[in-house]
Order: C-alpha cells, then sequence, then structure tokens
C-alpha cells in the first residue's frame, strides 16, 4: 500500500481532484494512501490537518457531511 499522502489547502481544491488524483488513490498499487486537508476555506483554518481516505462504504445520513464522493 502508498504511504505518501495528496495534500490539499481547501475543501475546494479536495473537490477537484483530478482524474490522474483519483487514480493514484485507487486501484491494487495506489500512489497515494489518502489525502491530508490543510484548511477548510483557507489552508489553517481548521485546528489540525483533517485526514480522508479511500472508503467502499456508503455514508449514513447522519455522516453524510464526512465523505467525499466522486463519481
Amino acid at each position: 500500500m502508498a504511504n505518501q499522502l495528496l495534500i490539499k489547502n481547501t475543501m475546494q481544491e479536495m473537490r477537484n481532484l483530478s482524474a490522474e488524483e483519483i487514480a493514484g488513490l485507487q486501484g491494487t498499487t495506489p500512489i497515494y494512501s489518502g489525502v491530508k486537508l490543510l484548511g477548510y476555506y483557507k489552508e489553517g483554518d481548521t485546528p489540525e490537518p483533517i485526514m480522508y481516505y479511500l472508503s467502499s462504504i456508503d455514508p449514513v445520513p447522519d455522516d453524510v457531511d464526512s465523505f467525499v464522493q466522486y463519481p
């Protein structure tokens, strides 16, 4: 498994991941183990970076804000 994180400064950058970046998170030999988000609206506006990892779990209604879904 990959041990390198893809780093994004804002949630907007994370929502705009390129097809290449998404592919780097998927597959049998991923390049990235997850995404490290440095802030929500701007870098540093969260108490600490937020880590996101690829999951096959569908979010339940109460957790929908904890997931970022891509087609």
